[in-house]
C-alpha cells in the first residue's frame, strides 16, 4: 500500500509539472484565433501602409508611375569669371579686388519614373529619370572709378599681348547653359514598416551625363598706359570684344546606396525623406577657347595696342576618373485611395539638394597649363511630384 501511494503521488506531480505547457498552449491557441479574427476584420486601408502603402489587401504585384516638375538653380565652383578692381588706372595687380562669377537662373526640369512591386519577396525594382536645362544671360556694366579683369581662367597674351599687365574692361556680358541627364535603376526592400513609419534602403546603378557651357565677352576695354586712352581697343561700337567659351562635359556610371522613409501622420498627410549617394566612373572633359577680335584701327595706333589681328587659343583636356554624387529630398506626402480600393495616388512637394563632386576641371589656359580639381556642380530647388499605384 505504501508503494502504490509513492506511485500515485509521483503521476500527481508529473501531471501539475505538465499544466503550465498546457495552459501555455491554449493561451496561444486563443492569441491566434484573436489575431486571425483581427486579421479577417482588415480593411484594405488597414493593410496599405502595410503594402508600401499600396491599393490591395493582398498586396499583388503592382505598378506604380510617377512624374513631376523640378524648379532648380545650378551652381559651379572653379568657374569664376572676372575680378572687379577699385583702380582703373592700375593694370599690374587689382585694388580691393571682388570675384565675379555667375548668378544664375531658377528654370524649370522634370522627373519621371516607374516601379514594379514584388510583394510576396518584399522588392521593389524601379527606374527614375530626371532632366534638367537652364539657362542664364547677364549683361554688367562697372560702376565709375572700377574696371573688370578677366580672370586666371582667361589667356592674357591675346589679349594684349603683354603677359606682365592685364586689360580692363568696362563692361561684361555672361551666357551659362547647363544640362543635366541622370538616371536611376534601383532595388529597395523595406526593413520595418508600421503605422507610424517606414524605413527602405534601396541599391541599384546610377547613370548621370551631364554639359556646362560657359561664355563671357569683355568690351569696351581700358588702357591706361596708352598714349592716347579714348582709343578703345575692344570697343564693343566698332565689333571690338574679348571672349572666352568653356564646355564643361561628363558622362559617367556606378553603383548608388540610398533610404527612403515617411513619417505617416493623420489626414492622409506624411513626411518623407530621400538620401542616396553613388560613386560614378566616367569621362570628364572640359575645353577652353579664348578669342581677341579688335576694333579695326588705324596703323598710328600700333605702339598703343600691339597685335590687332584676331586671334585664338584652344585648349582640350580630357581624363577618366571617379566621381562622388549625393542627393537628399526633405518633403510633405499626401496619399488617398479611391473610394473602389484600385488605386491609390499621392503627391509630393519638397526640396532637393544634388551636388556633382570632382566633374568641373576648369582649365587655367597658359602655355604650362593646369586643371581646377575637386570642383563639382551643384542643384537645388523645389520638387513637386505625383504618383500612381494600380
Amino acid at each position: 500500500m505504501y508503494i502504490n501511494s509513492i506511485r500515485g503521488n509521483r503521476m500527481h506531480i508529473r501531471y501539475l509539472k505538465q499544466l503550465p505547457l498546457a495552459i501555455a498552449s491554449l493561451g496561444l491557441y486563443a492569441a491566434a484565433s484573436d489575431r486571425k479574427t483581427e486579421l479577417e476584420n482588415y480593411s484594405p486601408s488597414d493593410c496599405a501602409e502595410l503594402c508600401w502603402r499600396s491599393n490591395g489587401l493582398e498586396c499583388d504585384e503592382q505598378w506604380d508611375f510617377n512624374a513631376g516638375a523640378i524648379y532648380f538653380q545650378a551652381k559651379a565652383q572653379g568657374v569664376d569669371i572676372a575680378v572687379i578692381t577699385q583702380d582703373r588706372n592700375n593694370n599690374t595687380f587689382p585694388v580691393n579686388g571682388v570675384g565675379v562669377q555667375p548668378d544664375e537662373s531658377l528654370w524649370w526640369g522634370f522627373k519621371v519614373g516607374g516601379g514594379y512591386k514584388l510583394f510576396r519577396q518584399d522588392w521593389r525594382i524601379t527606374v527614375d529619370y530626371t532632366f534638367f536645362n537652364s539657362v542664364t544671360n547677364v549683361p554688367l556694366q562697372t560702376a565709375y572709378g572700377t574696371a573688370f579683369i578677366p580672370s586666371i581662367y582667361n589667356n592674357q597674351f591675346i589679349g594684349d599681348g603683354l603677359p606682365q599687365n592685364f586689360s580692363l574692361f568696362n563692361n561684361l556680358d555672361i551666357g551659362v547653359r547647363n544640362t543635366i541627364n541622370n538616371v536611376q535603376i534601383c532595388a529597395s526592400r523595406p526593413t520595418y514598416i508600421d503605422r507610424n513609419i517606414e524605413i527602405s534602403p534601396y541599391y541599384g546603378l546610377d547613370i548621370s551625363f551631364l554639359t556646362r557651357r560657359s561664355v563671357t565677352r569683355f568690351t569696351n576695354d581700358i588702357n591706361p598706359n596708352a598714349l592716347n586712352a579714348s582709343v578703345q581697343r575692344y570697343q564693343q561700337a566698332a565689333g571690338g570684344f574679348y571672349q572666352t567659351y568653356q564646355k564643361w562635359s561628363w558622362w559617367g556610371v556606378g553603383p548608388c546606396v540610398g533610404l527612403h522613409t515617411n513619417w505617416f501622420m493623420k489626414y492622409d498627410f506624411s513626411l518623407y525623406g530621400d538620401l542616396y549617394g553613388a560613386l560614378n566612373y566616367g569621362s570628364s572633359r572640359c575645353r577652353v577657347s579664348n578669342f581677341s577680335r579688335p576694333a579695326n584701327l588705324v596703323a598710328s595706333n600700333f605702339p598703343n595696342f600691339g597685335f590687332i589681328y584676331p586671334q585664338e587659343a584652344v585648349i582640350d583636356n580630357i581624363l577618366y576618373q571617379f566621381a562622388p554624387e549625393f542627393t537628399y529630398q526633405l518633403g510633405l506626402n499626401w496619399s488617398k485611395m479611391t473610394d473602389d480600393k484600385s488605386m491609390l495616388v499621392q503627391l509630393n512637394i519638397g526640396y532637393e539638394s544634388s551636388y556633382f563632386f570632382n566633374v568641373i576641371k576648369t582649365i587655367t589656359p597658359d602655355l604650362a597649363y593646369r586643371i581646377e580639381d575637386g570642383s563639382g556642380l551643384g542643384l537645388q530647388g523645389l520638387v513637386l511630384q505625383a504618383f500612381i499605384d494600380y
